[in-house]
C-alpha cells in the first residue's frame, strides 16, 4: 500500500476513474497545484513523451518560459476561486516545439483534482499571425483617428474601439469587451438631462432599423463630471457588423455655450434658471414623454407668508431664506428633475419620465418634509412652510402655458385648503391621492393586528424537474376590502419607512416557516425572501437574519436572500460591503429583476452572489421578442461564466420554459409549474414532488 502511485490513492473512489475508462483520451488530471495525475495516450505522444515522463510533474515544467508565470497564476487564482476556467498556454514537445494548447479546467473541490481538457490550436495561431500583420496598417489608422470609433455586431456588442474610444470609455488595452449598447458602464443623459434607457436609445434604434444617425448629442456621466458627446452612427454592410459609431468630444463647446446662456436665462440669487429657460426646456421634454408614453409633472410651489417674513425682517433677511429654501428643493427631488425660481418667493419644478401620479405625490412630499427642519439664519431658527399645486403633462395640458396656468391653480387650491400641502389639479388626482392616505393609515392598523400573510412559490429545477426552493411572497388580506395586492401597499410602506416592521416581521415568518417545514422532512429546499432597499440599508438587517436563524435552528445555507438589481447599484460600494456581512452568516444571495436595472459588469463580477433572476418581462416577451430571448441567453451565458445559476420568474407557458430551457437558464418560477400557496399547500406540494410520504 505505501508503494501505490499518488495517482492511484487521489483517484482512488471517485467517479473520475470510471470517467477515465469511459473516456480515455478525452482529458487529462491534475492535482490542485497543476501537477499531472494521469494524462492520456494522446497527449503523450503530442508532446512527444511518454506517459511515465509525464505524470507526476506540473505543467509549468512542460510551459514555454515566457507563459510560466501566467500558468502558475492561473493555478493559484484557481485553488483561491475554483470555478471553471479557460486559459491558453504555449508548451515544449521533447522535440523543443512550441505549440499553442486552450485549456478548459473543471475543478472538483471535495476531491481538489483538476479535469483538464486540452485543444491543439498551433495552425489557428500561425494563420492570426499572418493576417495581424496584414491588418497593422489599418490598426494605425483606425487607432489615431481624432474621434472615438466603435463597431458593433448585428446585436448590439461592441466588438472593435480605437484608442481615443478606449481612452474615452477607460477602456485598458487588451481589455475583454463585456459591452454592448443595451449594457453600459457609464449613465448616459441627453441634452436636457433625462437618462437614456439602453432598449430605447437612438443607437439601438438605428441598430434595429440600419439607420444613419446625425447631430446626436448624447452626455456621458464619468467621475460626477459629464462629457459631451457629438455622435454620428452608420450601418456597416459586413456579415456579422451592425454599426460603426463615431465619438467627437464637444464638452469645451457645450461649456461655452452653457455659459452664454447662463447670462440670460438664471436667476442671479439662487443660481436657478428662470422662467424663461424653464419654458424653453419644457418642449422636448414634453415631446420625450409623448413618444415613450409617461407623463410630466409640474409643480407650482409658493412660500407661506412669506410677506410677513419680508415685511418685518427685511429683504437682505428674505433672501437668505430664498436661497436656502432653493437649496432644500433641489436636494429633494431627483437629479434631473428641472427647479426654476419665477420671481418672488416663487419656483416651479419639472418632473420628467413620471410613471404614472403618484410618483408626483412622492416627490410633493419629500419637498414638504423638507421644509419641517428649521432654517438657522444668524443665530436664529425660522421655520417656512410651503403649498404645491400639480398638473401633469398630457392629462392636464398639452402645452407650457396651459399646465404653469394650471399648475397655479391647484397652488391656489392648496392654499385655500390650509397651505402646507399639495393639491393636483383634476379631482380624480385628488381621490387617488385620498386613496394613498386611507392605504396608509389601514396599512398601520394593520400592521398592528397582523393581517399580513406570506405565500410560497416553488422554484423548480429544469434539469429534474424538481423543486429546489421558494420563494417568500407578501399578502395583505384586510378584513374588508379582501386582497390588497402588494404593488399597492409596498412603495406606500417604502416611502412612510414601515416597510422596515413589514420586513423584519417576513424575515421572521419565512424562517419559522423552514423550521416547521425541515420537521416535516423538507430538506435541501432554499427559502427565499425579498429584501426592500431601506431594509437593505438599515443598521439592522444583519442582527434581524441572525437571530431568527438562531431562534429557530436553521441553517443559514437554507436561506437566500433576494435584492434588487437598482437597490445594489445605488450605492455600490457599501451594498458589497453588506453583502459580504450576509454571506458570513452563512445565507445565499440572489439579484432579483435583472436586465431593468443598470449594472456595472465590473461590480457585478465582485457581487458576492450565487444568483441571478432574470425580470419577468423579459420571460413573458420571450416567445414573440426575439431581443428578449437574447437578452436572456446573454444573461445565463453571463451568469455561469461568473459561475451563478440563473432562475426565470414569470413563466406560464409549456412554450415559454421551453425557450428558457434552450437559453441555458437553471430555475423557473412561474404558474406553469406552482402558483403562490399557503405554508400548509406548499408543504403538501413540496412532499408530494419530492416523495415525501405524510
Amino acid at each position: 500500500m505505501q508503494n501505490e502511485p499518488l495517482g492511484s490513492k487521489i483517484l482512488s473512489g471517485l467517479t473520475v476513474k470510471s470517467l477515465l475508462a469511459e473516456y480515455p483520451n478525452s482529458f487529462q488530471v491534475m492535482d490542485w497545484d497543476g501537477n499531472f495525475v494521469s494524462v492520456t495516450e494522446r497527449f503523450a505522444r503530442f508532446l512527444e513523451f511518454e506517459p511515465k515522463e509525464i505524470i507526476g510533474k506540473s505543467i509549468v515544467d512542460f510551459t514555454q518560459e515566457d507563459d510560466k508565470e501566467k500558468t502558475k497564476d492561473t493555478f493559484v487564482n484557481l485553488g483561491d476561486n475554483p470555478n471553471i476556467v479557460n486559459f491558453e498556454n504555449r508548451l515544449v514537445t521533447k522535440a523543443n516545439e512550441e505549440v499553442w494548447i486552450i485549456w478548459l479546467l473543471i475543478p472538483l473541490r471535495e476531491s481538489k483534482i483538476i479535469l483538464a481538457f486540452d485543444r491543439d490550436v498551433t495552425i489557428q495561431k500561425d494563420i492570426s499571425f499572418e493576417f495581424l500583420l496584414q491588418q497593422q496598417k489599418y490598426k494605425s489608422i483606425f487607432d489615431n483617428l481624432p474621434m472615438g470609433i466603435a463597431i458593433t455586431d448585428e446585436k448590439g456588442k461592441i466588438v472593435e474601439t480605437n484608442k481615443t474610444a478606449r481612452t474615452y470609455f477607460n477602456i485598458q488595452d487588451g481589455e475583454l469587451l463585456n459591452r454592448t449598447l443595451n449594457i453600459r458602464k457609464y449613465t448616459l443623459i441627453q441634452p436636457n438631462g433625462t437618462k437614456i434607457y439602453p432598449r430605447n436609445s437612438s443607437l439601438m434604434r438605428a441598430l434595429r432599423h440600419k439607420e444613419v444617425i446625425r447631430n446626436l448629442e448624447i452626455g456621458m456621466i464619468k467621475e460626477d463630471k459629464i462629457t459631451w458627446f457629438d455622435i454620428l452612427a452608420t450601418p456597416i454592410p459586413i456579415e456579422n457588423f451592425g454599426l460603426a459609431v463615431a465619438f467627437l468630444d464637444i464638452t469645451q463647446r457645450r461649456h461655452a455655450e452653457e455659459k452664454i446662456a447662463y447670462m440670460a436665462f438664471f436667476d442671479q440669487l439662487t443660481n436657478l434658471p428662470n422662467r424663461n429657460s424653464l419654458i424653453d426646456k419644457l418642449f422636448p421634454i414634453f415631446e420625450e414623454a409623448r413618444r415613450h408614453g409617461n407623463l410630466v409633472g409640474v409643480l407650482a410651489i409658493d412660500l407661506d407668508n412669506f410677506k410677513i417674513i419680508n415685511d418685518s425682517r427685511g429683504h437682505d433677511f428674505g433672501d437668505k431664506i430664498i436661497k436656502l429654501v432653493a437649496y432644500r428643493i433641489r436636494e429633494s427631488i431627483r437629479v434631473y428633475d428641472l427647479i426654476s425660481r419665477q420671481g418672488g418667493d416663487e419656483f416651479t419644478v419639472v418632473l420628467p419620465d413620471l410613471s404614472n401620479e403618484r410618483d408626483a405625490a412622492v416627490i410633493s412630499e419629500s419637498i414638504l418634509d423638507a421644509m419641517t427642519h428649521p432654517f438657522v439664519i444668524d443665530g436664529e431658527r425660522i421655520f417656512v412652510n410651503i403649498s404645491i399645486g400639480i398638473a401633469l403633462y398630457p392629462t392636464d395640458g398639452k402645452d407650457s402655458n396651459t399646465l404653469l396656468k394650471n399648475a397655479d391653480s391647484a397652488l391656489n387650491l392648496a392654499k385655500s385648503q390650509g397651505k402646507n400641502c399639495y393639491v393636483f389639479f383634476t379631482e380624480e388626482l385628488q381621490t387617488v391621492v385620498a386613496e394613498r392616505l386611507e392605504i396608509e393609515n389601514r396599512m398601520r392598523i394593520a400592521i398592528i393586528e397582523n393581517q399580513f400573510t406570506l405565500m410560497y412559490q416553488p422554484k423548480i429545477d429544469l434539469y429534474t424537474r424538481k423543486p429546489v426552493g421558494v420563494e417568500a411572497l407578501i399578502r395583505w388580506r384586510h378584513p374588508e376590502r379582501g386582497l390588497i395586492s402588494p404593488n399597492v401597499f409596498i412603495p406606500i410602506s417604502e416611502e412612510t419607512g414601515m416597510i422596515l416592521a413589514i420586513g423584519e416581521w417576513v424575515i421572521k415568518s419565512a424562517i419559522q416557516t423552514m423550521r416547521i417545514w425541515k420537521d416535516e422532512g423538507i430538506n435541501d429546499v432554499s427559502m427565499a425572501v425579498n429584501i426592500s432597499t431601506k431594509q437593505f440599508k438599515h443598521e439592522k438587517l444583519i442582527s434581524t437574519i441572525a437571530e431568527n436563524l438562531k431562534l429557530f435552528k436553521v441553517d443559514p445555507h437554507d436561506l437566500e436572500v433576494e435584492l434588487t438589481e437598482s437597490s445594489v447599484m445605488e450605492n455600490a460600494d457599501a451594498a458589497v460591503r453588506t453583502m459580504q456581512e450576509i454571506r458570513k452568516l452563512g445565507a445565499k444571495i440572489a439579484i432579483d429583476d435583472f436586465g431593468t436595472g443598470y449594472s456595472s459588469l465590473g461590480y457585478l463580477k465582485k457581487l458576492p452572489i450565487s444568483s441571478l433572476k432574470i425580470d419577468r418581462s423579459f420571460v413573458s416577451e420571450i416567445t414573440s421578442d426575439k431581443d428578449s430571448k437574447t437578452i436572456i441567453h446573454a444573461v445565463a451565458n453571463l451568469a455561469h461564466n461568473l459561475g451563478l445559476s440563473v432562475v426565470a420568474e414569470g413563466a406560464e407557458t409549456a412554450e415559454q420554459v421551453e425557450l428558457l430551457a434552450e437559453s441555458g437558464v437553471d430555475l423557473i418560477q412561474g404558474f406553469f409549474f406552482a402558483k403562490p400557496m399557503t405554508s400548509e399547500d406548499c408543504l403538501h406540494f413540496l412532499k408530494t414532488e419530492l416523495g415525501i410520504s405524510d
